[in-house]
């Protein structure tokens, strides 16, 4: 049974943050039968502000502006705006006569593509203060008219090196200029002058992130795309992070970790409901069995998520400007406790009590669409075999691709 929903698109901001959450279910980690949502969430923004799971090169949120500037010559917004996306299309082709091949968005779809860079990388330029916030294009090529206009009402003054006060565009006056032949042929290295730009727009509207130690820290060990961290706790990373935000990225990997088990014992009910096997013909019970077994040796070596702990999660949650109900609070502390509490995974795979805590927990967050409700059988029919067992990375992916942009325009420099 596949689900749809649909939505009312009010304006293209409200639709690039519904396409986002609809990106989330792409992600295998990103599924969320347990609620775990609005921490996870929270915990990536925190870390890596203006990241999202859908970027994939650092250079567009400069492309954005850039074609912008372009678009603005025409003589009406709405010709601006068909200029401009006329230049988001061409950009597809000259990144592929650069002969870039990775991360090329719109390079299958050509110019049949419906979601264009700048409605992905919106929320990037907004929070790196490339725009002013809550800012639209739309505004910005009636603010470059309305800067026409203003020439033509303003006196010349005796003096030329007198600056004439103009209406700001919204764009950042620091920009570095656009390359030559932009739309011709490009890739997505940075030059010098891009790398230092962004490094500082990053480091200055989003300091005390780890998005920002790591554009001006760079590991010692991290030298090229091989030897990138596997994940925002490795032991690379938090060597140097001071002590605040190595705190955080302790209690973030913790909360992946401690979440992935529960997510696992769920998968294990569902196995068990259901008897299904995987593709080796093995059953999903022998799987999520052992894979539980396997992380519960992990979590022993880690610190318990303390009730101190959890009302940190929380402030970070509230800060995020999300809400956390009182029902979650308490369904991860009562998991986490479990967790500390137990001897063997046994503890938990065998305990009735927190078995009940899972399915109650389900129905909680998806109602009746909930699998483990007796007599939805087609919810459960429908159950793939994997359900929301990855950990949560917070980003880390799209986050470490742009690092990595602006650590290759430094040893290219």
């Amino acid at each position: 049974m596949t689900s749809t929903f649909g939505w009312l698109a009010i304006d293209p901001e409200q639709r690039r943050r519904m396409m986002e959450a609809v990106d989330q279910f792409r992600d295998e980690t990103t599924l969320d039968d347990l609620g775990f949502g609005a921490i996870r969430d929270a915990f990536s923004n925190t870390l890596f502000p203006g990241v999202s799971s859908i970027q994939t090169r650092l250079r567009y949120v400069l492309f954005i502006p850039w074609l912008l500037q372009e678009a603005s010559h025409r003589d009406t917004v709405g010709r601006m705006q068909s200029q401009f996306r006329e230049a988001e299309l061409r950009l597809i082709t000259a990144l592929q006569s650069g002969k870039e091949t990775v991360g090329v968005i719109g390079r299958d779809a050509g110019r049949t593509l419906q979601r264009l860079p700048s409605e992905i990388y919106w929320g990037a330029i907004g929070r790196w203060g490339l725009v002013e916030s809550g800012f639209s294009a739309r505004r910005y090529f009636e603010r470059e008219l309305l800067r026409r206009e203003e020439l033509k009402a303003t006196p010349r003054a005796d003096d030329p090196d007198v600056p004439i006060r103009l209406t700001p565009t919204g764009l950042d006056p620091r920009l570095p200029p656009p390359p030559e032949h932009l739309l011709r042929e490009t890739t997505f290295a940075l030059r010098p002058e891009d790398a230092r730009y962004l490094r500082e727009a990053i480091t200055r509207t989003a300091a005390g992130s780890l998005l920002a130690h790591l554009a001006t820290h760079r590991p010692e060990s991290w030298t090229d795309e091989t030897t990138q961290p596997a994940g925002v706790g490795d032991t690379a990373i938090r060597q140097g992070l001071p002590s605040e935000l190595d705190a955080l990225v302790d209690r973030a990997t913790r909360f992946a970790l401690h979440a992935q088990g529960a997510n696992l014992l769920y998968n294990l009910l569902l196995a068990e409901a259901t008897n299904k096997h995987d593709h080796q013909g093995t059953s999903l019970i022998e799987v999520y069995t052992q894979r539980l077994g396997e992380w519960f040796t992990e979590v022993q070596h880690v610190e318990p998520l303390h009730a101190q702990d959890r009302e940190l999660i929380w402030q970070t949650v509230i800060h995020s400007g999300r809400r956390l109900s009182a029902t979650t609070k308490d369904f991860v502390g009562t998991w986490a406790d479990a967790v500390a509490d137990a001897g063997t995974a046994g503890d938990l795979t065998g305990n009735d009590q927190l078995r009940r805590l899972i399915v109650v927990r389900e129905r909680e967050k998806k109602g009746p669409r909930a699998r483990l409700t007796p007599g939805n059988q087609l919810a459960l029919d429908a159950w793939g075999g994997a359900s929301g067992t990855g950990r949560f990375d917070y980003l880390w992916a799209n986050a470490r691709r742009h690092l990595q942009d602006l650590y290759d325009a430094e040893d290219a420099s």
